[in-house]
């Protein structure tokens, strides 16, 4: 499981960089830890507010299988289940490199550190 989006960029940017707010946490999980995450998240308090479609045709040729929107009156959490056993498939598929960055529990990635580091990207 992996942790991607504006939290990750935030972790990547120098923190005077950052002139922007979180708005969501984005959870990439592989399809077979998909329940685990959600008895987690429900054992936390987070309720489905957006349930996503088990339809993998829905997101073809991606790698995605399914998108939720977890909640709590507080927060919100995105949580992404690849069709892959890896989390971060669908990462590599996104539209633009700037958002190529992720994090796990003992790792920070930038796919593209020495644009992302200037604030420029590349349209995929």
């Amino acid at each position: 499981t992996i942790v991607s989006g504006s939290t990750a960029l935030r972790l990547v940017l120098p923190a005077n960089a950052c002139n922007w707010q979180t708005s969501d946490l984005d959870i990439y999980v592989p399809h077979n830890n998909q329940a685990q995450l959600y008895n987690l998240l429900h054992k936390h308090h987070y309720t489905i507010i957006r349930n996503g479609n088990y339809n993998v045709k829905n997101y073809s040729p991606s790698t995605i299988f399914t998108v939720t929107t977890f909640g709590n009156n507080q927060k919100v959490i995105d949580v992404i289940v690849s069709t892959t056993a890896l989390a971060l498939s669908p990462i590599f598929q996104f539209h633009s490199t700037a958002v190529m960055n992720f994090f796990s529990a003992d790792s920070l990635y930038c796919a593209y550190p020495s644009l992302t580091l200037r604030h420029r990207a590349m349209i995929n």
